[in-house]
């Protein structure tokens, strides 16, 4: 048997970058000859995209004779913020750019605006494109943000939680619908013992999501792991004061609902220890749709959680 990850035919687009590798390799794989498109990206973020890449790969194990349209899959966008393990490239310094944020980019713009020019061409001909982020190096968590014209798309996912996608001007989700093309936003994973049961997670979703474009042969569509729940309203939840950071709730609590009061962390004094404030679940149902699971100093803004009222 020929799996879909060994028919992938490797390509890649030169992108101008430092005077010591004057281009960095935007790789691709490509699989199929017939049938509706669908474009998979991982790493637009270089501190989100191992887990989403390690997601797609996994779906790709499957039987090559089982694809009945046509993948493509890019597993690392961001390459030199992946490197370093950083959201943005440090290429644009001193003013880095969110690659998530330029699209459709410039051909003759910074690092990041090239690059972003070269995955919007990349993505013309496709039915769907999904997009897949994660918790990355510092949190983890489950939700997709859904699309007006994509529902069914972002249920397929099966994620715990599905929010309404907003309206991000230069993003790459943003500049896909406005061709036409079906999109999804995962937000899925990060850091955390258990990073495989979420890739594991994410690549069944994506197996539903393509059986169900007729991309993908499977005898039975994978079942739901549970029905999402949707999300009304969410909220950042941010350190009020720098120190340390100790969670009360772990990564086993990510995709939750937990009730009100419910401690989730704290902040202590770096230099004393002393308790300086005190995270809890404000709303009756509060839904945990992203946290920090690691014991880590933060500073005084910094993002602890995002949480949500079911709808």
């Amino acid at each position: 048997m020929k799996t879909i990850y060994e028919s992938l035919e490797w390509r890649e687009v030169r992108i101008t970058a430092h005077a010591a590798a004057q281009y960095i390799p935007l790789k691709y794989g490509e699989a199929g000859s017939r049938g509706p498109r669908a474009t998979l990206i991982a790493g637009t973020h270089g501190d989100e995209g191992p887990w989403s890449a390690v997601a797609i790969k996994m779906l790709c194990r499957h039987d090559a004779a089982r694809l009945t349209g046509r993948l493509r899959v890019i597993f690392t966008a961001n390459a030199l913020a992946a490197e370093v393990e950083r959201r943005n490239s440090w290429i644009d310094s001193p003013n880095p750019l969110d690659l998530d944020g330029v699209f459709p980019g410039d051909t003759n713009g910074s690092h990041t605006n090239r690059l972003a020019a070269a995955l919007a061409r990349l993505i013309t001909d496709s039915d769907v494109v999904i997009d897949l982020h994660g918790g990355g190096t510092w949190c983890v968590n489950a939700f997709v943000k859904q699309f007006e014209g994509s529902e069914q798309l972002a249920a397929d996912i099966g994620a715990p939680f599905i929010t309404k996608a907003p309206n991000k001007p230069g993003g790459l989700t943003t500049y896909a619908r406005s061709l036409g093309i079906k999109v999804v936003n995962i937000e899925v994973g990060g850091r955390c013992g258990r990073e495989i049961y979420w890739a594991e997670r994410i690549a069944k979703g994506l197996e539903r999501a393509l059986h169900r474009l007729g991309a993908l042969a499977l005898d039975a569509p994978p079942a739901p792991i549970e029905p999402a729940v949707h999300i009304s309203a969410s909220d950042a939840v941010r350190a009020g004061v720098g120190g340390i950071f100790v969670p009360t709730l772990r990564d086993d609590v990510v995709g939750t609902i937990v009730r009100i009061g419910t401690e989730m962390g704290k902040i202590l004094d770096l230099h004393t220890l002393a308790e300086l404030q005190v995270f809890t679940a404000p709303y009756e149902q509060t839904a945990m749709l992203l946290l920090r699971p690691q014991i880590c100093t933060v500073e005084g803004s910094a993002l602890a959680y995002v949480i949500g009222k079911p709808a």
